[in-house]
């Protein structure tokens, strides 16, 4: 069998020639943490042909190797210079990777049966490093079995140099960097074709949940309640019943904070009014307004006390905010905090202007980079201040879409450490077309108005839970970097603002080479090394 092996930050294509072929890989990692490489191999093979994997060597119980089969997703259009998609590849070829239409392997697949689904066979090796392996260079041989047509066996095996350095990831219940990504429970229900409220329906929910916390993503929103009308149809209460249900399981598994989902709006971006989410025709600033968020806010944090859940949680209000609304938000964040004394509001927000109602304030990437004099003169006196990534904008800017380099999703987070931003948001979580393996660019409605190729989504329905995206491994190696980034700096901060300047100075500025990056992840592990 003749195979490449690439890294974990290389794109992979279907169509991926092996130009360099090799038996060996070395890696360098912190202690409980993850290293990754991709295998691409010249065999075809059929739906359900058998693979098995031999993995021996030092310390084996120090180190977990978790495989999965690389599939291919298909980019119907590139990412816009500036908003949505294009066509136009003239417009936008000095940052994409390929021309649409075009397939990458953005897809992990678990191999939980020990069998492959047809195509090129094509493999993502993640290497999970207990945090207690004492620092050193490890070797272990990796040996991959194919069954291929008509009985033959194709055979492959893989030297593997792994360094482990002193620096150790902290767990998720003692981490400094937080991250948000939105699950949307309606789409899990419809993609895994799944009765609502069902055993099943839930066990689904419970997969997404895990991936999650695994993605070291450790914030998650939930619910927001249903009105509940009376015969005259004024409403008269809420049903926090799903919410409910989606906090307990959540508290369960490990969250470090959970939301209460969004109760207003604006319906024209330039427009000072916000209404109720569930009646688009009130105003926020009205009496009829007042009169049922004080319903809604009383109830909520009644729930909230009894289920114990004051210190773990938060209360989000209105989806991004800006500038011409600012003043009704504050009213509204008034109101709330008048019957949710205590409460912590955190919401993604498009204003400078909104200093006492909001409490973390999560800025979108380029707009903390156009206001950075007024976001930093909030943060000198104490407002934390998160990132966030969406549609908007397009172009090079770092987002994790499948047309940019895969630095476009590991490097947000270094920009995080560089503006003091303990926090990452991304609302795309898995938010899906009817077929989004086929289908990338998400549109909601109309079809003309394509958001970036995976900007919507960062796993992929499997059976019966989520599989990773590449750009999801890439997701929550950032968030590991951060922590090691983080580590330094309580050291020797000009230190590790020079390691983040060699990758990456805005995030319109960062380098697309491999090399480069993993040329500046090596200077923070060694220096980390002499630090700690």
């Amino acid at each position: 069998m003749k195979f490449q092996i690439f890294t974990e930050n290389d794109w992979v294509y279907p169509d991926t020639q092996i130009t360099d072929p090799s038996d060996s890989v070395y890696l360098e990692t912190a202690r409980n943490a993850n290293i990754s490489f991709q295998v691409l191999t010249d065999i075809q093979v059929e739906e359900g042909t058998s693979v098995t994997f031999d993995w021996s060597g030092e310390k084996e119980g120090e180190f977990e190797l978790i495989p999965y089969q690389l599939m291919p997703a298909r980019v119907e259009e590139n990412s816009g210079a500036e908003i949505f998609t294009t066509l136009d590849y003239d417009s936008v070829k000095n940052f994409v990777t390929r021309q649409a239409p075009f397939y990458v392997y953005d897809v992990t697949r678990d191999i939980d049966d020990g069998t492959l689904k047809k195509g090129r066979a094509a493999f993502y090796f993640r290497i999970k490093v207990s945090g207690d392996i004492d620092p050193g260079i490890y070797e272990s041989v990796l040996r991959i079995s194919i069954n291929g047509n008509k009985g033959k066996i194709h055979e492959g095996r893989i030297n593997i140099k792994i360094k482990v350095w002193k620096a150790t990831v902290p767990s998720l219940d003692s981490c400094k960097f937080n991250m948000v990504n939105w699950l949307f429970l309606d789409t899990i229900q419809k993609v895994h074709k799944l009765e609502y409220d069902s055993e099943e329906f839930w066990k689904t929910v419970a997969f997404y949940m895990d991936n999650q916390l695994d993605m070291r993503s450790n914030h998650l929103m939930l619910s927001r309640g249903q009105p509940i009308l009376d015969e005259n149809g004024r409403v008269v209460d809420f049903d926090f019943s799903e919410m409910i249900k989606l906090g307990k399981m959540a508290v369960a598994k490990g969250y470090k904070y959970i939301y209460g989902g969004f109760v207003a709006r604006w319906k024209k971006w330039d427009e000072s009014e916000i209404y109720l989410l569930w009646d688009r025709d009130i105003e926020c600033t009205s009496q009829e307004a007042y009169r049922q968020l004080k319903i809604y806010f009383t109830k909520l944090w009644n729930i909230v006390e009894e289920n114990g859940w004051k210190d773990k949680y938060m209360q989000c209000l209105v989806d991004e905010p800006n500038f011409p609304n600012s003043e009704h938000y504050r009213i509204l964040a008034g109101i709330c905090r008048k019957c949710m004394p205590g409460v912590i509001i955190n919401d993604p927000v498009e204003s400078t202007e909104l200093g006492g109602a909001v409490d973390i304030w999560v800025v979108k990437q380029t707009l903390y980079e156009k206001y950075m004099k007024e976001y930093k003169a909030l943060q000198e006196i104490g407002e934390e201040i998160w990132i966030y990534t969406c549609g908007f904008p397009a172009g090079k800017t770092m987002n994790r879409v499948i047309d940019l380099s895969l630095m476009a999703s590991r490097l947000p987070m270094w920009m995080c450490f560089k503006y003091n931003a303990p926090g990452f948001l991304h609302w795309g979580y898995n938010a899906y077309n009817e077929d989004p393996f086929e289908y990338t660019c998400y549109y909601r409605g109309d079809p003309k108005r394509l958001l970036p190729p995976g900007n919507a989504h960062i796993v992929y329905p499997g059976g019966d839970k989520p599989w990773y995206s590449i750009r999801g491994h890439l997701q929550r190696s950032g968030a590991e970097d951060y922590e090691l980034l983080y580590q330094l700096g309580q050291h020797d901060r000009s230190r590790a603002d020079k390691i983040v300047s060699m990758v990456c100075n805005s995030f319109d500025d960062y380098t697309t080479s491999i090399d480069v990056f993993n040329a500046a992840r090596h200077e923070l592990l060694k220096s980390l090394n002499e630090v700690l």
